[in-house]
């Protein structure tokens, strides 16, 4: 039992370092924003109500590729680069 806390610590530990949390937490507040948005404008236009939804369902699947993008790619001031292991 004692080697899977230290798994799931070191799995904590490597999610801190690149910077998921950060990139998850801020997709949730910046979807949230375009949510309410959307949710406002469409609705003094009259928009249907798919377009709200589709908009929701965008956003909600948007989220895993992001922090997927956000666990292999690492952002320098050089550019946009490939996370290595063991670095």
């Amino acid at each position: 039992m004692a080697e899977s806390g230290g798994t799931f610590e070191r799995l904590f530990d490597e999610l801190k370092r690149r910077k998921v949390f950060r990139v998850a937490i801020g997709y949730l507040a910046l979807a949230w924003l375009i949510a309410q948005i959307s949710d406002l404008v469409l609705e003094n236009f009259d928009a249907p109500g798919w377009v709200i939804k589709t908009i929701l369902y965008l956003l909600a699947a948007g989220f895993p590729v992001v922090v997927f993008l956000a666990w292999v790619f690492e952002v320098t001031p050089d550019g946009v680069a490939v996370e290595r292991e063991g670095e």
